[in-house]
């Protein structure tokens, strides 16, 4: 072998092995990081059987709305009380206007209309034109924490991430954020189905970031968080208001065009004696009662910001359309008024319905 040859295998292989080595890490910078050998928090995978009830988010409008409506009408006022300031639902009609309530419907939910393909423009030497996206995702997110009003110090919390793609294409990965307050909640595990691509990608003091893989267009997936509510929280009193665990998530996702994302529902919940529940968003009217022609305001801050938020009116004679809508606002908060104008006297129940995050908010008011 002669020397220049030599010289030229001393150092071209170490060379070599650098420019590999340099390779294989840039690759792992790079790639899209993938569920861990051991997930980061004891996971439960979903059963087959809890598939077979349906939850209420996943039924047909009319279905949705309908089981709400009967557990208002059949909740207990006194649990309700208990909330306070933050829930503002004390009076319950008479269960006799349940039985008169035989078909819910609504009357006033539109879809927007579908967006037709825009005309080719014409084409201009410069600049460069950029490709065409792909097709689009548009995927909302929602969380919905059980029990939702109260819960005891020492009890098991549950918040349930529910995800709907209303686009035309397939959202590749959606990744949810939720907040944790350490001092509040501990002990986390999940329910989620790691066969469809969901992980838990990270877990620090402040934060756990849950991954969800593929959702095609009109799907639906949900997945669930848990968490052990700090025993020694202070319980509420006249002089010690009540703890509340704060939570609102944030996520993105993925698709063939530019993806997208924003924040959830705001779903706080109170930290008291024992737990109280209800399918339906807080909803405060003002005034509670007043004679015809009295203008009532209804307003709610749990659903998602930038929503269309439609309405009807549940009557002691049946249900009554309404063309009252609004449009949330960055904190998913609205207001609506309502003059009641041409109603007899009576108990009456409006509905706000979030065309997007599929949350219902019931509140009774009374005509004298």
């Amino acid at each position: 072998m002669s020397r220049r040859l030599r010289r030229t295998w001393r150092w071209g292989l170490p060379l070599t092995l650098v420019v590999a080595l340099l390779l294989v890490v840039l690759g792992h910078a790079f790639a899209q990081p993938g569920p861990p050998g051991e997930p980061l928090l004891p996971n439960i995978e979903p059963e087959e059987g809890m598939l077979a009830d349906a939850p209420i988010w996943m039924l047909s409008e009319q279905e949705a709305v309908e089981a709400t409506l009967r557990a208002y009408l059949a909740s207990d006022p006194m649990a309700l009380e208990e909330a306070g300031a933050f829930v503002d639902q004390n009076a319950v009609p008479a269960m006799a206007v349940l039985d008169r309530i035989a078909t819910v419907y609504l009357p006033v939910i539109r879809r927007p209309p579908e967006v037709g393909q825009a005309p080719t423009p014409t084409p201009t030497p410069t600049p460069e034109p950029e490709p065409e996206p792909g097709t689009a995702a548009d995927v909302v997110v929602t969380i919905w924490p059980k029990p939702s009003i109260w819960v005891a110090r020492g009890a098991i919390l549950e918040y349930e991430f529910r995800l709907v793609n209303y686009g035309r294409g397939t959202a590749r990965e959606t990744v949810v954020t939720f907040p944790i307050n350490r001092a509040q909640v501990y002990g986390f595990y999940t329910s989620l189905n790691s066969q469809a691509g969901d992980w838990v990608r990270s877990v620090d003091q402040s934060s756990i970031t849950v991954v969800f893989g593929p959702l095609d267009p009109g799907a639906r997936r949900s997945g669930k968080l848990f968490m052990r509510v700090n025993e020694n929280l202070p319980l509420p009193s006249p002089t010690q208001p009540p703890v509340m665990i704060d939570t609102r998530a944030s996520y993105t996702f993925r698709d063939d065009a530019r993806g997208g994302g924003q924040r959830t529902n705001w779903a706080p919940v109170l930290v008291g004696y024992g737990p109280s529940d209800a399918p339906y968003v807080w909803v405060q009217r003002t005034p509670e009662r007043g004679p015809a022609g009295t203008r009532f305001a209804f307003f709610t801050n749990r659903l998602l910001p930038g929503e269309v938020v439609t309405t009807w009116l549940n009557t002691p004679s049946g249900v009554q359309a309404l063309s009252l809508r609004g449009t949330t606002n960055s904190e998913g908060s609205v207001e609506l008024v309502l003059s009641s104008s041409g109603l007899s006297r009576g108990t009456y129940q409006i509905v706000l319905y979030g065309q997007r995050s599929n949350l219902t908010g019931v509140a009774s008011f009374v005509v004298q």
